[in-house]
């Protein structure tokens, strides 16, 4: 799962085949699900991902802070990881001079990597551009 879009308004959780949850961003303990992706997921993945939009949720607004976000980049090629636009599971590396599809990835993503990661460069990226 990952962290879909942000909006001043709120978060999205996608977990690969679409949005399970919306989290509101200016609102303490706005939550939302997509009640028939979320209903798919294994009771162990509903419990943890309730838990976890929960105590954001939960949090005062004052005292919610945004994760840091990276471009993962190959030190080697120089290329970029990017998510698949049509594949949401699917990761790929691309030319970021070329490509405006490069993605952001926060440290779960990146720690929830399924491939040895450890030599690639995190960028952390500006906050104006997450």
């Amino acid at each position: 799962m990952w962290l879909e879009g942000t909006s001043e308004k709120y978060f999205s959780i996608n977990n690969g085949k679409g949005t399970v949850a919306f989290v509101e961003a200016d609102k303490l303990v706005g939550i939302d699900t997509t009640f028939g992706r979320f209903e798919r997921l294994s009771d162990a993945g509903k419990q943890s991902l309730g838990t976890l939009i929960f105590e954001y949720a939960s949090t005062p607004i004052a005292e919610r802070e945004e994760s840091k976000k990276y471009h993962i980049k190959c030190p080697i090629t120089g290329e970029y990881l990017s998510k698949n636009l049509y594949k949401k599971n699917k990761l790929e590396w691309g030319n970021r001079d070329i490509s405006t599809n490069y993605s952001v990835f926060n440290r779960a993503e990146i720690d929830a990597f399924e491939f040895d990661h450890a030599q690639l460069i995190e960028e952390e990226v500006p906050n104006n551009e997450r």
